[in-house]
């Protein structure tokens, strides 16, 4: 028992993070899922095997967690709105700046909120969980080789909806 609070110690701060990025940003949906997830892991330690880090392996059942709540729950889809908390703003900014920043934030939410569910999930997961292309494959179930491209294909989108926005901005 002493072996798996220091798991929980170890991995709580980054496993609720995850989980609250999949919860939209709600604290306590991200919480109850945190310790469903921690409960899982328990039951099923016998069974990690080794192949994967650590974290990856939580996140696997983190992701199964949340998926049984949406099917349970009927929520929405994962909304990134909680990607703001990943881009804070630099104090010493002007308003103008400050201003701008938020702008792009919210840009990037609504591109991000565009993509597929399973290219957001990589897009978030490789950018601000800063997971390997091998690690969020093992936690989406897919081959490495369809993780990369289909991160490639995300950024491409991504690219291509903010450089449209700004255009017809400046135009």
């Amino acid at each position: 028992m002493k072996d798996f609070e220091e798991i929980y110690q170890e991995f709580y701060g980054q496993l609720h993070g995850f989980l609250l990025k999949l919860a939209g940003g709600d604290p306590h949906i991200a919480e109850e899922l945190t310790q469903e997830t921690f409960y899982q892991a328990y039951v099923s330690l016998h069974r990690y095997n080794g192949t994967c880090k650590f974290f990856t392996w939580l996140c696997k059942i983190a992701k199964n967690c949340y998926f049984k709540y949406l099917r349970k729950n009927k929520a929405a889809p994962m909304d990134s709105q909680a990607l703001e908390a990943a881009l804070t703003a630099d104090e010493a900014q002007s308003p103008e700046q400050i201003c701008e920043q938020n702008t792009m934030k919210e840009e990037l939410r609504t591109a991000i909120n565009q993509l597929s569910r399973k290219q957001r999930d990589i897009v978030i997961l490789h950018i601000y969980f800063h997971q390997t292309f091998q690690e969020i494959a093992e936690v989406l179930g897919m081959k490495e080789s369809a993780v990369k491209v289909a991160y490639h294909r995300a950024k491409e989108q991504l690219k291509k909806r903010l450089t449209k926005h700004h255009n017809m901005i400046l135009y």
